[in-house]
Parts: structure tokens; C-alpha cells; sequence
């Protein structure tokens, strides 16, 4: 299935209609595109209230905690580089045990870190995507601009759920000035978490198309199962499409 739409606001609240009209819990596979440069709908800020007081009820994180996860827009701007400011603050973050197995974010900007050897994949795209003066010229191999959360000697266990990591990569694809990027997730559940995602991506993407000059116009998100789960329930499902219907 594919969902088209301007702003991450339509696209959840698309999803959210095929699963109410359908009665469906699942669909397998989804592909949901959003254009970066369409315009956010008035509905939006009251929508995203709606959705973080419904998380607020079953005691899940909010939205903007599960967009920080992928780009912690917080962290960005200043003379320090948000990637400095994250390994420094990096001690904190990790003692919330819902960090315990890590963030996208650590991953992309830290990947084996248990390791001696820690690749900051972002900036390494950047600065192979941009060159570096004196040392080597721009490679713009569009195999060379993906950055992987999927860790095999970590991730790769028998437990029953385990919860994190359910993005599996990012991948940055430019076309002449304008950049798109594809984020590929093996699960992911609608309620609790797509939106907060999608909004994380979405930052994420803005910040890389930035640094490599380009201009973000379309993020799509590959999804092998999203799932509605039991968190919230059908009738507050169908309430929440007719009201921004």
C-alpha cells in the first residue's frame, strides 16, 4: 500500500482512516511518502495535541521524545556541532533505561560504540558528499550515502521483543539540487510511535540536505509491518478520523 501526502500530519491521519475503514491491524508492506515542501495543515498542532495526550494517558513517550530519538532538534545550532553536543550529553541520555539498547541517533553518529572504533556515518556522508579541501574531492556514489541502526552482534537475538532498533537504515538520494531520503523500518506501530518517527525523519533529512546543500523535497518510509497493537482502541481510532475528516 502507498500513502501520498504534504505534511506528516496527513499521512498519519491517512493510515490511521485505511486501518478504521478496513478494520484491518496491520498492513504489510506500507509505503508512506510525504512531500517536504508542502504546506502543514491548520489541524496540525491540534492533532498532535490529541496524540500526545492519548500518550500521555498509556504512559508512552510523546511525540516530540520519539522524534529526539532520530534528530534531537533540540541539541542543533550554536559553535558546538549537534554531534559534539550528543556524545557530551551522550552519559545522561543513556541512563534512561528506555536508552538502554541505544538511539537511532547514537547509532548514526556513533555506530560501535562498544566497540574501540566509532563511525559518525552522518558526518561521514556529508564530508563525503562535500569533499574535503586538501585532502579529497567530492564523491557523490549514492551508495556511499547510507547510514545503517541495525547492528547483528547486538540486535541478532532470540528475545521475544526487543523493542529497538526497528529502523534498519536511512539513505540520502540526491537529484541534481534537490535531495529525497528513504528510511526502511522492519516494524513499526501507529499509534505510539509513527508519528514522533516520521516527524524525526523529517528533521533528520532537513539537516543532512543543509550540510550537503541541497534542498530536502521527499521522505519515504519503506515499512515491512506497521501495526495498530492494542494501545488504542477502535472506537477513539474512528473519533479521531471524523473529527479532521
Amino acid at each position: 500500500m502507498i500513502i501520498e501526502g504534504n505534511s506528516v500530519a496527513e499521512c498519519w491521519l491517512a493510515i490511521l482512516k485505511v486501518m478504521v475503514d478496513e478494520k484491518t491491524t496491520e498492513i504489510s508492506p506500507l509505503l508512506v511518502s510525504i512531500n517536504i515542501t508542502g504546506e502543514r495543515p491548520d489541524y496540525a498542532d491540534e492533532l498532535e495535541e490529541d496524540i500526545n495526550s492519548f500518550l500521555l494517558g498509556i504512559e508512552q513517550p510523546c511525540i516530540e521524545t520519539t522524534a529526539g530519538t532520530i534528530f534531537p532538534i533540540s541539541l542543533d545550532g550554536g559553535k558546538k556541532s549537534i554531534f559534539d553536543r550528543y556524545d557530551r550529553n551522550w552519559k545522561y541520555i543513556k541512563k534512561n533505561s528506555k536508552n538502554r539498547r541505544g538511539t537511532y541517533f547514537r547509532r548514526l553518529t556513533a555506530y560501535g560504540d562498544k566497540y574501540e572504533r566509532k563511525v559518525n556515518q552522518l558526518e561521514h556522508i556529508i564530508e563525503t558528499f562535500n569533499g574535503i579541501d586538501g585532502v579529497r574531492n567530492p564523491v557523490r556514489r549514492r551508495s556511499a550515502l547510507i547510514a545503517t541502526t541495525f547492528d547483528p552482534t547486538l540486535d541478532h537475538t532470540a528475545q521475544p521483543q526487543l523493542g529497538f532498533p526497528c529502523l534498519q537504515q536511512v539513505c540520502f538520494v540526491p537529484s541534481g539540487e534537490k535531495m529525497s531520503m528513504n528510511a526502511i523500518y522492519a516494524m513499526q506501530h501507529l499509534p505510539t510511535r509513527a508519528y514522533g518517527n516520521y516527524l524525526g525523519l523529517q528533521r533528520l533529512g532537513l539537516f543532512m540536505a543543509e550540510k550537503m546543500e541541497l534542498q530536502f523535497v521527499q521522505l519515504n518510509c519503506m515499512i515491512s509491518v506497521l501495526g495498530f497493537g492494542t494501545s488504542m482502541k477502535k472506537p477513539m481510532a474512528k473519533m479521531i478520523v471524523e473529527k479532521y475528516s
